[in-house]
């Protein structure tokens, strides 16, 4: 089977289970703490292969990986992917499952990098904007890139809007190497 097809149908079928049992939002939770998990551990997947690794071992691994408590629904589902084998798609599935949701319940991702930290005003004014001309929610992560020197990049879903000084400057000397070479 195709590698996107398994993990589609996996988050697809955890979806409609978590909806039947009112848990969406709770699983929500759980699989975006996954997906983290998955980036900041890099080992975490090579370690969930392993065919040495007890499926009791990998079940503890991943209780981990998700947090302290992990709802019913997580649990089985879990219990399911370890019961198949196809932990090898848990990262996949776990993404998948947060786009689904994210449709379902239209809420828009965007990411704020500034070049000095941004008050907590600004984060809920900017949400504000996009929530009043998207009609749904934003999800908003705010990160600090000394590297700008000044100004804002702003992205969300497929847009970016960069306003920085650095990309500012950047325009500006390949405008001057333009004109040069026109010149000579």
């Amino acid at each position: 089977m195709n590698a996107g097809i398994i993990p589609s149908r996996y988050a697809k079928a955890l979806l409609e289970f978590a909806k039947s049992r009112s848990a969406e939002k709770q699983v929500y939770a759980e699989m975006e703490s996954l997906a983290l998990s998955f980036s900041l551990e890099p080992t975490l997947r090579p370690t969930l292969d392993n065919p040495v690794l007890s499926a009791k071992d990998k079940k503890d691994l991943l209780h981990s990986a998700i947090g302290e408590k992990v709802s019913a629904e997580s649990e089985r589902f879990i219990d399911l992917v370890l019961e198949n084998h196809r932990e090898e798609y848990l990262q996949s599935i776990a993404l998948m499952y947060q786009d689904l949701y994210r449709k379902a319940n239209n809420i828009s991702v965007g990411s704020l990098e500034t070049a000095v930290a941004v008050d907590k005003e600004v984060e809920e004014r900017i949400k504000e904007m996009v929530t009043s001309h998207t009609k749904g929610t934003m999800e908003l992560k705010a990160t600090v890139n000394p590297k700008l020197v000044g100004g804002f990049i702003f992205e969300i879903d497929f847009r970016r809007l960069d306003a920085s000084v650095v990309s500012q400057l950047a325009g500006i000397r390949k405008q001057f190497i333009e004109k040069n070479r026109r010149i000579v």
